[in-house]
């Protein structure tokens, strides 16, 4: 109870010192550093648009000024005879797909004489005023004033004049057209609108500050060739300003605003863009935040309460849970590991109580194991003094009957039979002592694969002999490990041994090594007749054996060098349900 309350106060404290004041600071900065980001986005997007801009202009006079003083246009002195002028206009139109609507050469008599449409020839072309000159290489050229059109404004284009000079003469012979089709300034726009987070709006002002372009939602009759905006410039020296948003919105507007400069230093024309976005819209994300964070507040106020006892529940259930755990753990002879969870430090308490659990059970299995090789040393000692001089006696006997010459061929065999098996009762007294009284391993870096193969040649001819397939996957990436090697070479003897006698002819025998932490991992695995369900506890004890003519010693024997290496040994069931023996081997002994 004492931690939920500890918990419960600390929650609130939080909230009320640190949330209110965050909330209220974080508002205003994000609305000032939003302000900012979205004013260097409106200018540089200004100045990025107003930079294609004078691009496109350009290339649309340069074109003009260029074609102007090509020898083809000379054929206007002719009157275009021939018609080659006026094909030739007609392909460049129809090359540069809708950027100019019409293009044609007047004579000095202001009479069309060539042009890339037809019903254009012959008719009188008035200049009009000029709106503006631009210089471009090498020469000049006049832009007329803006001809509009109803809405949408197909058809609305800015008339680009060209002199084109008399090569055979002095002065002019007349001037080469080209109508530029304002679509493609509209489309320019309502691209760069579209393409940009909110809703923002685009203008193009001439040198007099009358409206030439604007994005869709301003292009109508109330803004075109109309000065609405002409005062939104800001003042010198600033890109960006606020202004009242009159008429197009109720709020306040963010401008951004670029001047034209020209391409390349040509076509200066004075004209500037004014990019815009409402500050309703533009600080919507803003404002949404900071109710938001308002109803985050609430909410939280409202959870801390339940957040506050999870949490304890969280520190002080797991703590009760090991408590009866231990409580529990000297009651039963076999306590299941704690599974109580929580947080990383109650898990790392939790398994070191596993630990500490396995360590004593290990120990419990190591002073039973003792126990029962204590009666085996007693029974090997009793049996090496009984049995070893009858023994010795037996086998000298033997040799010196099979030495008779007069000796029969069934007493030489019987001679040989009491010499074979006291062989075997001297073998099984000696695995009875080293059950025993095994000796001190010594310690020394070998590479266990090297031990594996050596041992599978020792037992090359046995396999043969039943046509058994061995599988070597060796895949330990270290098998460097510190062991006794004569030790170990017994164990892998005694596993491949019983797994050569189990299986079947043609058989499988698999022998794995997979590297692990700060252990080697082999496993030995046959698919001959496994090992029962209730034969797994018993398996290593000494004595026990289900193969005939066996004395159940060569698993103890196994048992006590792993256990002498600090390794482990256990058995199950393999994949093709044979016998599977895993032994872990640490890399390095301590």
């Amino acid at each position: 109870m004492q931690i939920r309350r500890i918990l419960l106060i600390s929650f609130f404290m939080l909230l009320f010192i640190v949330a209110v004041p965050l909330v209220t600071i974080s508002f205003f900065s994000s609305r000032s550093t939003l302000k900012e980001e979205i004013g260097r986005n409106l200018t540089s997007d200004a100045a990025m648009l107003m930079e294609q801009v004078d691009m496109l202009m350009f290339e649309r006079m340069q074109n003009v000024h260029s074609w102007s003083h090509l020898d083809i246009v000379q054929e206007g002195r002719i009157g275009d005879i021939d018609k080659r002028l006026s094909q030739f206009l007609a392909d460049v139109q129809l090359g540069y797909k809708g950027m100019y609507l019409k293009l044609f050469y007047v004579d000095a008599r202001q009479q069309v004489i060539a042009a890339s449409t037809p019903e254009l020839i012959g008719h009188v072309h008035y200049a009009m005023a000029n709106w503006a000159r631009a210089e471009v290489p090498n020469g000049e050229v006049f832009v007329e004033d803006l001809q509009l059109t109803l809405p949408p404004y197909y058809g609305a284009y800015l008339g680009i004049r060209a002199p084109v000079h008399d090569n055979y003469s002095t002065g002019d012979m007349g001037q080469l057209y080209g109508l530029f089709d304002m679509q493609q300034l509209f489309r320019l726009l309502d691209k760069a609108s579209s393409s940009s987070s909110g809703d923002r709006y685009i203008v193009l002002l001439d040198a007099e500050g009358r409206t030439i372009a604007a994005s869709s939602g301003l292009r109508n009759s109330r803004f075109l060739l109309k000065t609405t905006f002409a005062d939104w410039k800001p003042a010198k020296g600033k890109a960006l300003f606020v202004h009242s948003g009159d008429p197009i919105t109720d709020s306040p507007v963010l401008v951004g605003y670029a001047s034209s400069t020209g391409y390349l230093g040509y076509v200066q024309m004075g004209w500037s863009i004014l990019v815009f976005q409402s500050t309703a819209k533009a600080f919507l994300p803003v404002h949404t935040l900071s109710v938001l964070l308002g109803v985050v507040i609430m909410v939280t106020m409202v959870l801390a309460i339940f957040a506050a006892h999870w949490i304890s529940g969280r520190i002080a259930k797991p703590l009760l849970g090991l408590t009866e755990w231990v409580g529990q753990l000297r009651y039963f002879e076999k306590q299941p590991l704690p599974q109580v969870g929580g947080t990383v430090e109650i898990r790392a308490l939790e398994a070191a109580f596993g630990k500490m659990l396995q360590e004593l059970e290990r120990s419990r299995e190591q002073a039973i194991q003792a126990s029962k090789l204590a009666v085996v040393g007693e029974m090997a000692a009793i049996m090496a003094h009984e049995v070893r001089t009858p023994l010795g006696i037996l086998s000298t006997s033997a040799q010196w009957l099979q030495r008779e010459p007069s000796l029969s061929p069934e007493g030489q065999e019987m001679a040989q039979f009491i010499l074979d098996e006291s062989a075997r009762l001297r073998g099984l007294v000696t695995t009875l002592l080293e059950c025993a009284r095994p000796r001190e391993p010594q310690m020394v870096p070998h590479n266990s694969h090297d031990l594996i193969v050596h041992t599978l040649e020792i037992l090359a001819l046995q396999a043969d002999k039943k046509r058994l397939h061995i599988e070597q996957q060796l895949y330990a990436q270290n098998p460097v490990i510190a062991c006794d090697a004569e030790l170990l070479t017994q164990v892998f003897l005694n596993l491949l041994i019983n797994a050569i006698q189990i299986v079947p002819d043609n058989g499988i025998i698999r022998i794995r090594s997979t590297s692990l932490a700060q252990q080697i991992c082999i496993e030995i695995a046959d698919n001959g007749p496994g090992i029962a369900a209730d034969d797994y506890q018993r398996l290593f004890d000494p004595f026990f054996t289900k193969r005939e003519g066996g004395i159940g010693l060569g698993l103890t024997v196994t048992k006590q060098i792993m256990l002498a290496h600090r390794g482990d040994i256990f058995a199950k069931q393999s994949e093709w349900g044979g016998a599977c023996f895993t032994l872990l081997l640490p890399i390095t002994q301590e």
